[in-house]
């Protein structure tokens, strides 16, 4: 979970970005030429990005868990990005919405499914923030 870099003032704000976290990386790196400077270790995370359902109406006004499910692979999107971990709020429970089922459109054969045959991702998921809100401060 992210702070959103939204626009506030636009009707379907949403505070936070949402992100699977696919991978943790450690990078050294080190200038050729020693004299431009030490060497720097970089962290970042490889990750998949989620997207609000505007249709789902949620939060606190509706006593209703926010409402996600994973940015599509199309020409106007990117599902994939990198983060700095310093950027990070907290984590979150993701649930899965069962009685939305799976689908395979969201995303075709990639290296985050793991196995090939493995295509199928949740179409939606419930954002459980509020119990870790606690132990994240």
């Amino acid at each position: 979970m992210v702070v959103a870099r939204d626009n506030p003032l636009e009707p379907q704000y949403h505070p936070f970005w949402y992100a699977w976290v696919i991978g943790i990386f450690h990078v050294i790196h080190r200038q050729l030429d020693r004299t431009l400077g030490p060497t720097q270790l970089m962290h970042f995370l490889w990750v998949r990005w989620f997207e609000k359902d505007l249709s789902y109406q949620a939060g606190l006004p509706a006593c209703c868990l926010d409402h996600i499910g994973f940015v599509p692979d199309s020409d106007e999107t990117e599902p994939f990005g990198f983060l700095d971990p310093e950027n990070v709020i907290c984590t979150c429970h993701a649930i899965p919405a069962f009685a939305h089922r799976c689908t395979n459109g969201l995303l075709g054969p990639s290296i985050v499914h793991g196995d090939a045959s493995e295509t199928e991702d949740w179409m939606y998921y419930y954002i459980n923030r509020w119990v870790l809100t606690t132990i994240c401060k």
